[in-house]
């Protein structure tokens, strides 16, 4: 890295990261482990519903929070009956579709299209975490014929989650509660109109 990259670097953790946006992240981790965990069955099966995804849309209005949501996804993933596989790409999964959801959130103001992100991409790479952990036991999966009945279960259990559970409620908060855009440190996109 030269050093102007590392200045910028340094500036941007200075700005960005103060002790207030390090708690905020630190809750928001606990927050999402604690709520994926006490969900079980239904935060880890088949159809992945993750309550705790909802909170992903945060990243929308604050870029900073891919930290906290990143290593609560890591540390929910810690419980997984999918094992080190899921710990890994699963919290890849995280971080790709937060830094996507910032990419797009530079393009296109929607908070609705922004919760899509995640949705697609655990879609994508969740059942081949689930085939690829079920190779060589008594539960192993046909990638070709188990991907896209996958595929599916984990888009409908993270769109559940994300836009018609956390859509509703972000865009009635951000909309209609002034003190709740302060509350999670809002840094861009209260401009967005869906």
């Amino acid at each position: 890295m030269k050093a102007n990259e590392c200045s910028k670097l340094s500036s941007w953790f200075k700005t960005n990261l103060d002790s207030r946006a390090i708690t905020a992240n630190a809750f928001i981790a606990c927050l999402y482990a604690v709520v994926t965990i006490i969900c079980g069955p239904l935060s880890y099966s088949f159809s992945q519903f993750r309550f705790s995804e909802a909170l992903n849309l945060l990243v929308f209005f604050n870029p900073t929070y891919t930290i906290g949501l990143t290593l609560g996804c890591l540390l929910a993933n810690l419980m997984s009956t999918v094992g080190p596989l899921d710990i890994i790409f699963g919290t890849l999964a995280t971080l790709i579709s937060c830094l996507l959801m910032i990419g797009l959130s530079k393009l296109v103001k929607s908070l609705f299209l922004a919760g899509l992100i995640p949705s697609i991409i655990n879609a994508i790479i969740v059942p081949f975490i689930i085939i690829l952990s079920s190779l060589g036991t008594s539960e192993e999966m046909a990638l070709d014929s188990f991907y896209w009945v996958m595929f599916g279960w984990v888009f409908l259990g993270e769109f559940v989650c994300i836009t018609c559970v956390g859509y509703p409620l972000f865009l009635t908060f951000t909309k209609k509660v002034k003190s709740f855009n302060n509350l999670i440190i809002a840094t861009r996109n209260l401009d967005y109109k869906w």
